[in-house]
């Protein structure tokens, strides 16, 4: 059974289900980033024993001291046979895909070529979309899909100041319009983040990335297109109709470099619906460049 639907249509927080016996199977499709192991720890840690099938950007982490199989594109439609045989029935889905495949340009294994029909009507549409279909694939053939949270609860964002220091009233307008422009955003099931200043907005995210939009932000700050006193930040937004077992907005360490090489002074993030991965370092980071992180409160 999937999770209930709250009056907004979006998903609570559950906690994950005991196994049904020591150290059953536990799915998880692996991206790339730390986020996949960390599942895969806290997994561990509830008694189930991971199963990493690693796709996209999972092709480069070491998967060596877990169950696992690295899986291409052309390969899936043996995820559904291999999960079977590896008696899954729960999994979940998190970690980077850089780059989204292109069925129509290789050469599928038998499966996969017996799925594409539904694997292309999938592909279209926004991420939101696509990862909604892709669920209701795998709901339809009996599994059982959590989200990260409620593997690892302790990576959610909670409300206030996370860490740094406060942000000053023009920062705090910044906030407020970079929030209003990532929710329009979401909305139109583009991107997650917006980066303001408390009088215009500066850049949305689009299918590049968080990562490429404020490589962005920084070439036109060094081209003098944003002023040397205007302060921006970054907000990085759950979207207003996104499921959130899938592909929520994420902060880590990474973040915290980029967001300072782009020269902002602080970043906000969706309490509740968004992960801080690495705390401890995350807070060193954003201490050392006297910078902010902010769980700001869902609207609705």
């Amino acid at each position: 059974m999937l999770p209930a639907l709250d009056s907004s249509g979006l998903n609570r927080r559950i906690d994950l289900p005991r196994p049904s016996r020591p150290g059953e199977p536990f799915g998880i499709v692996a991206g790339g980033g730390v986020l996949p192991r960390l599942v895969a720890e806290g997994a561990r840690g509830h008694g189930w024993t991971p199963v990493i099938i690693a796709v996209g950007d999972g092709w480069r982490e070491d998967w060596g001291a877990y169950r696992h199989r690295r899986m291409k594109w052309s390969q899936t439609g043996d995820v559904f046979p291999y999960l079977a045989r590896e008696g899954v029935r729960h999994l979940v889905f998190c970690g980077t895909i850089s780059i989204r495949p292109d069925y129509r340009s290789m050469v599928p294994s038998l499966r996969t070529l017996a799925l594409l029909p539904e694997i292309l009507k999938i592909m279209r549409g926004g991420d939101d979309t696509m990862l909604r279909a892709v669920t209701r694939a795998f709901e339809r053939r009996g599994f059982a899909l959590y989200a990260v949270q409620d593997v690892v609860p302790e990576l959610l964002a909670p409300e206030g100041l996370i860490a740094g220091r406060m942000p000053n009233p023009t920062e705090q307008l910044a906030l407020r319009r970079a929030a209003e422009a990532a929710q329009q955003l979401g909305r139109l099931d583009i991107g997650q983040a917006a980066v303001a200043s408390a009088e215009r907005v500066i850049a949305l995210e689009g299918i590049e990335g968080t990562r490429d939009m404020l490589e962005r932000v920084a070439a036109l700050r060094e081209r003098g297109r944003i002023g040397r006193s205007e302060r921006l930040v970054l907000v990085k937004s759950v979207k207003p109709q996104q499921d959130h077992r899938l592909d929520l907005p994420s902060i880590g360490a990474e973040t915290i470099d980029q967001a300072c090489a782009a020269g902002l002074s602080g970043i906000g993030v969706s309490a509740g619906a968004a992960l801080v991965i690495d705390l401890d370092m995350l807070t060193e980071r954003v201490g050392r460049e006297d910078m902010f992180l902010l769980g700001l409160p869902l609207e609705g």
